[in-house]
């Protein structure tokens, strides 16, 4: 049993922090890409897929018309409006842009119909897509479409960040978090290539975006679609946008759980790439970052349980075992009283326990064949 402990969190370890470790480590003894020329003109199409976003439509279409374009892309905004009931789509057409091309679904589809129904209508070279509450940072529609002078990139990933100054106790546990993960991406791209997007802001070769299988994670499933074709995926820092991390922690819940079992879908189509002796560095990347991860919360219940067991066997095991069964019960105290999250370490061992909870509760219903196919978005306000 005592092995059994021990490999568990040796486990959980290399996949929390060892392979963010040995990514750096490999990362800095590997040679920077030489620059690549300025890009050419592309024509760019910008999809922004939208439902019940009235609250920020607008917003979200001044800040994309905002976007500094100083190598003078071809640029066309499509928003897509899959069925909404409170005027978004009314909005978007009231603002009488040329820019902007509206096209509402006959009915609500889904994200993933309504995104399968519009990009073939796309005359771009470049599909950016971003969400409709994601604001951009002025440059990021230059930093999206550079990186494609370089001919053997297929997809570029942004970047996305939290405010902690106007989050609350989970939001700056989920800022740090995106700092790690953020620092994680910019070591993937100088190895194998960035694992994969994050739906909030990236850009493909619109020739590379395939079809979405019903109750896939869209963004994983159209990033690595890139790298099944023999391309890479770039990473683009200054292509910036900030998340909204609501505190209301059912909501948050269920987003992530969603997010799991349509993030494992998708891994799955794709599980051959995490063979690094046919993608390399990649392949290491994909299986550590994004398959392993997902099995550290059965890790988290081998090294309770046989903790338990191991209680008798001296003092460590007496304290670790006490230890975890006192955070457990502080975590699901501070979920029923929000205000116990304020003190010092609760709000992050909160994420910590949320997220992996999250994903067993989403791989066991990906494992019962339970599939998201239309969901509300999580806002805050």
């Amino acid at each position: 049993m005592e092995f059994v402990f021990w490999a568990a969190v040796a486990f959980l370890a290399y996949v929390i922090f060892g392979y963010g470790l040995v990514l750096q480590v490999l990362a800095k003894l590997v040679p920077a890409r030489p620059l690549t020329a300025i890009c050419e003109a592309q024509r760019v199409d910008i999809l922004i897929p939208a439902y019940n976003e009235s609250a920020c439509i607008a917003d979200k279409i001044r800040n994309t018309l905002a976007l500094r374009n100083p190598d003078g892309h071809a640029v066309q905004i499509t928003v897509v409006d899959d069925g909404s009931t409170d005027g978004t789509a009314d909005i978007a057409r009231a603002l009488g842009l040329p820019e902007v091309r509206l096209i509402e679904t006959p009915g609500r589809l889904g994200k993933l119909a309504a995104m399968n129904l519009v990009v073939p209508q796309l005359t771009g070279e470049i599909v950016v897509f971003t969400d409709a509450n994601a604001m951009l940072a002025p440059n990021s529609l230059m930093a999206l479409v550079r990186p494609f002078a370089d001919p053997e990139v297929g997809g570029v990933c942004g970047q996305i960040s939290v405010d902690a100054k106007k989050a609350g106790q989970i939001g700056k546990a989920e800022a740090l978090f995106w700092r790690y993960d953020q620092a994680m991406k910019a070591a993937e791209a100088r190895l194998g290539g960035v694992c994969s997007a994050q739906g909030s802001i990236y850009a493909m070769r619109r020739a590379l975006v395939p079809d979405v299988p019903p109750g896939a994670a869209d963004d994983f499933y159209i990033s690595v679609a890139a790298v099944e074709a023999g391309f890479r995926l770039e990473f683009a820092p200054e292509a910036l946008t900030q998340e909204v991390v609501t505190e209301r922690a059912g909501q948050e819940m269920g987003r992530r759980v969603r997010s799991t079992e349509m993030g494992w879908r998708a891994l799955m189509r794709y599980r051959a790439l995490m063979n690094p002796f046919r993608t390399g560095w990649y392949g290491w990347q994909l299986l550590s970052h994004k398959g392993l991860r997902r099995m550290a919360p059965f890790a988290l219940i081998v090294i309770f349980i046989s903790n338990l067991s191991l209680i008798p066997e001296g003092w460590f095991y007496a304290l670790s075992g006490l230890l975890q069964i006192a955070g457990y019960a502080l975590v699901a105290f501070a979920w029923a009283v929000p205000a116990v999250r304020k003190l010092p370490l609760v709000g992050a061992a909160m994420f910590f326990v949320m997220g992996n909870l999250a994903m067993l509760l989403g791989l066991l219903q990906y494992w019962q064949g339970r599939e998201s196919s239309l969901w509300t978005p999580v806002r805050e306000g």
